[in-house]
């Protein structure tokens, strides 16, 4: 049996013997290479009358321009984020790398440092999608409407037109399991809107003076004033203890409308990144699984996302009458500590002690430390 090679050398021959010579001499031809090539006689017409096929060349691989160095650091640097979506990431690489490196918690080369400093968005989404991302299932909206004193609480709707800190969105967010039978616990949630600072607090059932309760320790941990709160319409915001509460306080109470969850959807976005990405959808119906999880709440959590979580906000957003879609443009992702030192609403004492906890605070060890307590709440599930 003739090899390609030799199968292509002895083609190349015949054929500048084949279109020189009669008719006969063709056949003769043909009838040859066929028994030595081992070709069916129409096989070998249509290799004889075409031109020569060409040789098959592998495509050279584009060089390489970030080296595994790079995208392992890369990688250690998402994992320290949280594993955000490359578009909060990409602008926060910097100041979290600067971050690791104050802390000794990574090691990289002067030109490993260039090189994450210009990577591209581009190719930071390339190397992180590979990642797969945690499944989940959805649970119905378990809000009850409040009572009739909703009719003496305005109504906001529409885009925020404040653009200093302390106007916030709530939402309770349960942990039912998919079974809303009995007691379980509820997940607090507050974002203020200006900067994206959020707070978090677990909460037995869904009482009146439970949620009124670890709303105030939330409000007294605030780095700024709280002047305004904007819930939906449960029965645990809409209600006389929290009008009380509220007024007491001087914040401001409004509502949004029922069955619009557009008009929410700073803090519905939120209860999925900041509590469900974080626990899941398990049913959490003990005491201690409460504690657990304020214990994570109320100290490394609320640092790790306040300090180290950068948010995205739409800059403008505009539709095309004819086709009917909306274009958005965002600002840089930054985070919320971020936001608040540049913010002229907040005082230079606020901002001097914000820097001051940030620089106490090591994002490596508060997503080691995050990652044991959730570990320890997903242990005492059913």
């Amino acid at each position: 049996m003739m090899s390609k090679m030799s199968k292509r050398e002895y083609l190349r021959e015949l054929k500048k013997k084949y279109c020189r010579s009669s008719k006969k001499h063709k056949t003769q031809l043909l009838d040859d290479f066929c028994e030595f090539a081992g070709y069916h006689r129409k096989a070998a017409l249509r290799l004889v009358n075409n031109p020569l096929p060409r040789k098959k060349t592998r495509p050279i691989p584009r060089k390489k321009k970030y080296d595994l160095e790079t995208v392992e650091a890369l990688k250690k640097l998402w994992f320290a984020s949280g594993e955000i979506c490359a578009e909060r990431f990409h602008p926060f690489i910097r100041s979290l790398l600067k971050c690791l490196i104050d802390q000794n918690q990574i090691e990289v080369t002067d030109e490993t440092k260039k090189q994450l400093h210009k990577i591209s968005l581009g190719k930071t989404k390339a190397i992180i999608s590979k990642t797969k991302r945690r499944s989940f299932i959805k649970i119905g909206a378990l809000t009850k409407p409040g009572s009739i004193l909703k009719n003496q609480i305005a109504l906001r709707f529409g885009p925020w037109e404040q653009k200093e800190p302390g106007f916030f969105e709530a939402d309770t967010v349960a942990h039912c399991g998919g079974d809303i039978s009995g007691e379980f616990v509820y997940s607090l949630d507050i974002i203020d809107i200006a900067s994206g600072w959020s707070e978090q607090a677990a909460i037995w059932g869904k009482g009146e003076a439970a949620t009124r309760a670890e709303l105030d320790k939330i409000r007294k941990r605030l780095p700024f004033e709280m002047k305004g709160l904007d819930p939906d319409n449960g029965g645990e915001f809409i209600n006389y203890q929290m009008h009380r509460y509220c007024k007491k306080h001087g914040i401001s109470l409004t509502r949004a409308r029922e069955y619009h969850p557009n008009d929410q959807a700073h803090i519905e976005q939120k209860n999925y990144t900041a509590i469900r990405r974080l626990i899941g959808y398990g049913r959490l119906d003990k005491k201690t699984q409460q504690k657990l999880l304020n214990d994570l709440y109320d100290n490394e959590w609320r640092l790790f996302l306040n300090f180290f979580q950068p948010t995205m906000k739409l800059k403008k957003k505009i539709k095309n009458l004819e086709t009917g879609k909306s274009k958005k443009t965002y600002y840089k992702a930054k985070t919320p500590y971020q936001r608040l030192m540049r913010s002229k609403h907040i005082s230079i004492e606020q901002k001097l002690m914000l820097r001051s906890t940030y620089q106490t605070l090591n994002p490596v060890k508060l997503k080691r430390e995050i990652d044991k307590k959730v570990e320890l709440i997903r242990k005492t599930l059913k």
